[in-house]
């Protein structure tokens, strides 16, 4: 039986060989994953020998992985905003840029009582459930068109103990929704479907397609946005939505200055403009 210390670095290479990024760190975390331990017990161990069956087990993540499946889907979920979502391949793998959404949310926010949020194309959940857990007197409503998606987001909210604080739609966009908002927040389907074979395959072969494009020319979503908000939020309501790469200058284009105040855009960590911010004239 080899150790654990000969199975990763065995692991590490196969991965490697596969053209998988961070292939040591990979390795570990799905090797502490099959064991039930974190990392720090791999270093403290290595010199375990590892059982047959915890050796298959790990192979078998292994293998998953080396054909590009991302290691969130494999491992069952992933950080955001210092909560864990679980995460399937129903839904996005919430990403750290997203979380410009509830920072400036949270900041625009401040000594607003009861402030309502609604979040569009929830997905994971993680938007609602965040904003729900930061803002303890919220009244959050969350939509998504894919039931899949929802039945994730629904059990993450069980998770973290809000299901009480948040409730869920079946619906496009905004479709059926009754209830005026202060913040309507939203990361939605932006990548042009010609621009699809580029992505990484990590994105582009496991990643719910829905979740990524509208098949279109990536600004479907913004365009609905920008018309169907306005009737959804309250006098001086903010809508707050990310955006991708070299997007932002399309989109201030699209925005009706009559409805809409001059937009704000946030960059993210690596100065890209990514988070819209717009509020009702």
């Amino acid at each position: 039986m080899p150790t654990i210390a000969e199975t990763l670095r065995q692991a590490s290479q196969q991965l490697r060989d596969a053209d998988i990024p961070n292939d040591l760190l990979d390795a570990q975390t799905l090797l502490a994953h099959a064991l039930g331990q974190d990392r720090t017990y791999l270093i403290i161990h290595f010199n375990e020998l590892l059982s047959n069956e915890k050796a298959t087990e790990f192979q078998s993540l292994i293998q998953r992985r080396a054909v590009g499946e991302p290691l969130q889907y494999i491992v069952g979920h992933q950080q955001f905003y210092g909560l864990e979502f679980d995460v399937t391949p129903a839904v996005l793998i919430p990403r750290p840029e997203t979380e410009l959404i509830i920072e400036e949310t949270l900041r625009l926010a401040v000594g607003l009582a009861h402030p309502v949020v609604v979040d569009v194309g929830t997905g994971s959940g993680c938007l609602a459930i965040t904003l729900a857990r930061e803002l303890d007197d919220a009244q959050v409503f969350a939509t998504d068109i894919s039931s899949d998606a929802l039945q994730i987001a629904r059990h993450n909210a069980q998770k973290h103990n809000l299901s009480d604080r948040i409730e869920f739609y079946e619906a496009d966009l905004l479709n059926g929704l009754s209830h005026r908002a202060n913040f309507i927040v939203s990361n939605p389907p932006y990548i042009a479907e010609q621009e699809i074979s580029t992505l990484q395959r990590e994105v582009r072969d496991w990643e719910p397609r829905v979740a990524l494009t509208d098949f279109a020319d990536g600004l479907q979503y913004y365009r609905r946005l920008l018309t169907e908000a306005p009737a959804h939020l309250k006098p001086q309501g903010y809508l707050i939505f990310e955006m991708g790469y070299q997007q932002a200058k399309i989109i201030k284009a699209l925005i009706d200055h009559t409805i809409w105040s001059e937009p704000k855009a946030l960059k993210d960590l690596q100065g890209i403009e990514r988070t819209m911010v717009l509020s009702l004239r």
